[in-house]
This record gives C-alpha cells, structure tokens and sequence, in this order.
C-alpha cells in the first residue's frame, strides 16, 4: 500500500475553486448582459404595467356598472309609481276640463237668450212717429249650437282642392264656443217724415244694445195713394257695458 502524501496543502482544492468560480462568474455575466438589453427591460416594464392598467380599468368598470345597475333600478321603481301619478293627473285634469266646458256652454246660453228680446225693446222704444216697420230678419250667420263639435258638423265641399280641404280642417279644429257671437241684423221699413228716419238711426245708435248702424238704401214707393219714404238699414247687436243689465237670483222655495 502506497500512501501520498499533500506537501503543498490547497493546490488541488484551489484548482477546482478557481474552475467553480470561473463557471459561475460566467453565469452572472450572461445574465448582467441579458438585464442590461434596453429593449427586454421596457417590454416587460411595459406587460407589467398594462397588467396594473387592465386591473385598475376593471375595477372602476365593475364599481360603476354595480352603481349604474342600482341607479337604473331606483329610475324603474320610481318611473312606476310615477306613471299611476301621472295617470291620476291626467285623469282629473280631464275632467275639470269637461266641467269647465260645460260652465262654458251654460254661460253661453244664459248671456244669449235674452239678445234678440234686447233688440226688440230697443228698436221699438228708437221707433219714432208716423214710422213702421215691415221687415226685420238676422243678417249674420247662425252660429253652431254651444258644445257642438265643429269637427263633426264642418264638411269640405266635394271639388275642393287640398288647399281648401286644409283651410277647413285647420278652421274646423279651432274651437267654436264664443261666448258673445256677432249677430247682424236688417231693418226694413216705412215713413212719411224723411226726418222721422233721422232720429230713428240716432236713436238706435245711442242704444247700448245696437252699433254700426247704417242705412243701406232709402227710396221713395205710393201707399194707399201717398208718397212715403221706404227705407232699409243694417245694424249689429252691441254686448253692452257691466251695470246696463241687473240680474235677479231666481230663488224656489224647497218643501
């Protein structure tokens, strides 16, 4: 057996030293001068950043769309109730429109029936002497009834172009419920005094109840062997001032 003997303690262990730190200096270099590539280090600089971006982004999305969802859920439950609101409104304002319209048509009725009984008494108190009269006709166009509905009564004539059809529907739609309609009216008659028509024309115009009177034809006719003035003239019923007309409450007793 043949023993040996180190005299020189280190070498072979410095040896296989050196060969372990040579190989792993090699390592660490190539990875130094993998790290040190400028272009490697911005693309994962930049994978890491849109991975904090597409995080943060997601987040905010999901926190606003659960806020949206519960904004859009509150918007429902109100829009529901509100509609039965909304309907109940429409409904009452319907009706007190419908009640309006018949107080309308009421008052229409009461401040109309007496006119043609205010020209009568008006033209037979401007009557003067030794005057009559032989005619007396309304002029103006009767007006629809209160509360009749001129969409239904008013009729296009049947030749007419589509200019003409529009006028009357546009015309037709307006409302027709007047309160004071204009009322037009002919007086024919007969004097012997040219100055007794004078004084009726003056006296009819002084009348709160006749304006715009005007004397449209007068001529000279043989009555009964006379000569005496006919004449004809036109007025219109004048709505008259607050305090000309006093109303009396008709008061029923109830048993």
């Amino acid at each position: 057996m043949m023993l040996e003997i180190n005299l020189l303690p280190g070498t072979k262990k410095g040896r296989k030293s050196a060969s372990g730190g040579f190989a792993l200096g090699g390592a660490f270099g190539a990875i130094r001068s993998t790290i040190r590539d400028p272009f490697l280090v911005g693309a994962a600089a930049s994978v890491v950043v849109a991975v904090a971006a597409v995080g943060l982004l997601f987040s905010a999305q999901s926190a606003r769309a659960t806020e949206v969802e519960g904004r859009m859920e509150r918007a429902v439950r109100d829009s529901t109730r509100y509609a039965t609101v909304l309907s109940a409104r429409r409904k009452l304002t319907a009706e007190r429109d419908s009640v309006i319209r018949q107080l309308q048509i009421i008052r229409t009725i009461d401040d109309n029936r007496y006119t043609w009984a205010h020209i009568l008494d008006e033209v037979s108190r401007a009557l003067p002497a030794y005057t009559w009269l032989t005619t007396m006709e309304q002029t103006s166009k009767a007006p629809l009834p209160p509360g009749v509905d001129s969409v239904q009564t008013a009729e296009a004539p049947a030749a007419a172009g589509a200019a003409a059809k529009k006028k009357a529907a546009d015309e037709a739609a307006t409302d027709t419920l007047v309160v004071n309609p204009p009322l037009g009216f002919r007086l024919v008659g007969q004097t012997v005094d040219i100055q007794a028509l004078t004084m009726f024309m003056r006296q009819l115009e002084s009348s709160p109840f006749v304006q715009k009177v005007t004397l449209a034809k007068s001529e000279i006719v043989i009555v009964e062997g006379k000569d005496v003035t006919q004449f004809e003239l036109s007025a219109e019923f004048e709505v008259p001032p607050p305090g000309v007309v006093r109303t009396t409450p008709l008061v029923v007793p109830v048993r």
